[in-house]
């Protein structure tokens, strides 16, 4: 804070403060009248002294009616004319000698101003802790927490700083200083890791600056604060956030000059293109480095990532491609060639007919290794509708079915593949007859329909299969109707623990987000339902394994990756990917950094690089003879004609961690 803000600071309390001396004082005289005052207004009111509960020997003393005016007064003289010594004694006397009434709260608060004067940092604060506990009226207690913010700022203890900014600004108190609290607030978020957070709170603070000086030296603070940033994932995410055209052009700029630094030339590219989109003098900027940038990668093979970038799937698409950016900077720093594949990112905001436009644009260009993505099945779909027999390899990542042809790979899993994985795990257990539960969407629809395929082959019986609302939350009636409403009724009466309810399945599939299939674990659990259980790649994630305890412990589910897989890969994978983003990697980095492995793996092959030919027609002739690429995400095998395969894994919850199947 600036010694300008300061003294206003102070000028402010002192005038406030003799306000509230006055008052005070009134309500020691009324207290020390024979007869008690009417009220002259509702605070006031709340100043008359409350007589502590009496003691044994209650009526042997005096009664007390409040702390000596006098010694009151004295002291806040002494203090107003800035005599701190003789006013801080005269205080501590009050506080310690003086009987208690709601008087105390204002003395404590006096004591701790004092203190803090003196940077006697721990003291002062015990003093503003008594003098919140002490205070009755709303004002005192406000101002005490006052007296708090600001000893919790001159200790740099900031999230408690801003915990109580942050209550004197919901609780409209009158002398607050909005900008002050704001700017506080702003620094403890942005410190803290919640940059979106302190990036809109700069924002509003620049809003009510009291002067263009002031919000000048927030924005030059916020400036500041953004040029430091080193950190990708959070300069992203803020990006995403931000409101203001100015300031998100500002981050996509820092954003893609550290990629730029990192050695990730396609996000570099792809976040200075955001920041030139942004305008203004920052926006010129980036648009001249970004000229630069593409003089440097423009020649050089390229491998284009369409994938959504913006909207709701943002999150996925730029978790696959920094996966991939990591690859390519790990496989260019094992070679001594020039003009090893650079990634493109290319954003389809989940839009078929902008999936389909952007393809057309990468298969035109000869330098195209191939293609990571699209994500969903409508892109798929309408990318598979153009696909030729000269088209560069499409890695495909979405679930749902498109039209096979050769090259047009469907790299992630695919719905039947787990539910293969899972009902064969089943039939080795011995199961005959399972339940199945999924919510009526795309998703539960289309793992519905691979479970009861998969349960064919494997002669497993489904007894029941039980849809519900994606929206639901209280499974109960999903529960009845699957296992029955005689055993439902003579179970859910008694609930005795531990009780299991007798049934004739062997097993659960769940075919859910985790969310949903964690409360409906612990609802089924509940009623006594303790069947062997299973779920599929969308419905595991960390969060289920911490929260899920007992209700999922021992569940099985397929899945492509996870940190628990054993193999120098992945533990290859994880150290790369920490090292250059900082966070552990998750099962979207980890299908990226598979694709765009595969694919430079391709352009390794020195035997057709100096041929005109278009390098992703050379890279369809070269992959059949490939035949097997393992990868952190599994063992990808190909066939003659441009058809691929792929394995899976099987994962156990086991006391809170993920363990591998035994099969």
């Amino acid at each position: 804070m600036t010694g300008v803000s300061v003294r206003r600071s102070a000028i402010r309390f002192r005038r406030a403060a003799g306000a509230l001396v006055l008052l005070l004082s009134i309500g020691c005289i009324a207290a020390s009248a024979a007869e008690e005052p009417p009220p002259l207004a509702p605070s006031l009111a709340e100043m008359v002294p409350v007589l502590r509960p009496a003691t044994e020997n209650a009526a042997a003393q005096p009664v007390s009616f409040g702390m000596p005016l006098l010694s009151f007064w004295q002291a806040e003289s002494a203090f107003q004319a800035g005599q701190a010594a003789e006013a801080l004694s005269r205080f501590l006397d009050l506080a310690y000698g003086a009987p208690d009434d709601e008087r105390k709260g204002f003395v404590w608060m006096r004591v701790g101003d004092l203190l803090l004067s003196r940077r006697e940092y721990q003291q002062a604060l015990e003093a503003a802790d008594k003098a919140v506990s002490l205070s009755r009226g709303r004002f005192l207690v406000l101002s005490s927490m006052e007296l708090k913010f600001r000893i919790y700022r001159a200790l740099r203890r900031m999230p408690e700083a801003r915990q109580v900014a942050a209550s004197l600004l919901a609780q409209h108190y009158v002398l607050a200083e909005p900008v002050e609290l704001l700017a506080v607030m702003a620094r403890a978020d942005a410190s803290g890791g919640n940059l979106p957070r302190g990036l809109d709170e700069f924002r509003r603070a620049i809003a009510a600056a009291r002067s263009p000086e002031e919000a000048a030296d927030l924005r030059k603070e916020r400036e500041a604060l953004i040029d430091a940033l080193a950190s990708i994932p959070a300069l992203r995410e803020a990006a995403e956030e931000e409101e203001e055209a100015e300031v998100k052009g500002h981050l996509y700029l820092v954003l893609g000059r550290h990629a730029a630094r990192m050695g990730y030339p396609g996000m570099g590219a792809f976040a200075l293109g955001q920041a030139a989109r942004a305008g203004g003098e920052r926006g010129e900027e980036a648009a001249r480095q970004l000229y630069r940038l593409e003089q440097i990668i423009a020649s050089r093979p390229k491998i284009v990532g369409i994938l959504p970038l913006s909207g709701k799937h943002a999150d996925i698409g730029f978790a696959i491609l920094t996966g991939a950016e990591v690859a390519l900077r790990r496989a260019q720093g094992e070679t001594s060639d020039l003009f090893f594949p650079v990634m493109r990112w290319r954003d389809s905001a989940a839009r078929p007919e902008e999936a389909r436009r952007e393809y057309e644009a990468a298969a035109r260009d000869g330098t195209v290794v191939g293609i990571l993505g699209p994500l969903t099945g409508e892109e798929g779909y309408s990318v598979s509708m153009i696909f030729g027999p000269v088209s560069p390899p499409v890695l495909y990542l979405g679930q749902k079915a498109i039209p096979e042809k050769p090259f047009l790979f469907r790299f992630g899993l695919t719905p039947i593949q787990e539910a293969r994985a899972v009902l064969e795990h089943f039939s080795r257990q011995g199961a005959k007859e399972l339940l199945l539960f999924h919510p009526t969407n795309g998703y539960g629809e289309g793992f519905a329909d691979a479970v009861r395929t998969a349960a064919k082959e494997q002669g497993i019986v489904l007894s029941k299969t039980v849809s519900y609302d994606p929206d639901t939350n209280d499974f109960t009636e999903a529960i009845r109707k699957a296992v029955g409403s005689r055993a439902f009724s003579e179970h859910s009466g008694t609930k005795e623990k531990g009780k299991a309810m007798q049934l004739s399945v062997q097993g659960i599939v769940i075919a859910d987000r985790w969310d949903k299939l964690f409360l409906l674990a612990s609802q089924l659990r509940y009623y006594n339902v303790y069947l062997p259980m299973a779920g599929f790649s969308g419905g595991i994630s960390d969060e289920l394994i911490r929260r899920g305890g007992e209700a999922v412990n021992g569940a099985v589910f397929s899945l492509d990756y996870a940190d628990a897989l054993p193999g120098p890969q992945g533990d290859r994978f994880r150290k790369n990917f920490r090292e250059g983003m900082g966070y552990a990697p998750s099962r979207f980095e980890a299908v990226g950094y598979d694709g765009a492995t595969l694919l430079s793996e391709a352009y390794r092959l020195e035997s057709w690089k100096e041929e005109s030919r278009p390098a992703g027609v050379a890279v369809r002739e070269w992959l059949p003879t490939m035949k097997t690429f393992r990868g952190v995400t599994g063992l990808f095998r190909f066939g003659p004609s441009g058809e691929m395969y792929r394995d899976l894994s099987l994962m156990r919850v086991e006391s809170r961690r993920l363990v591998p199947v035994a099969e």
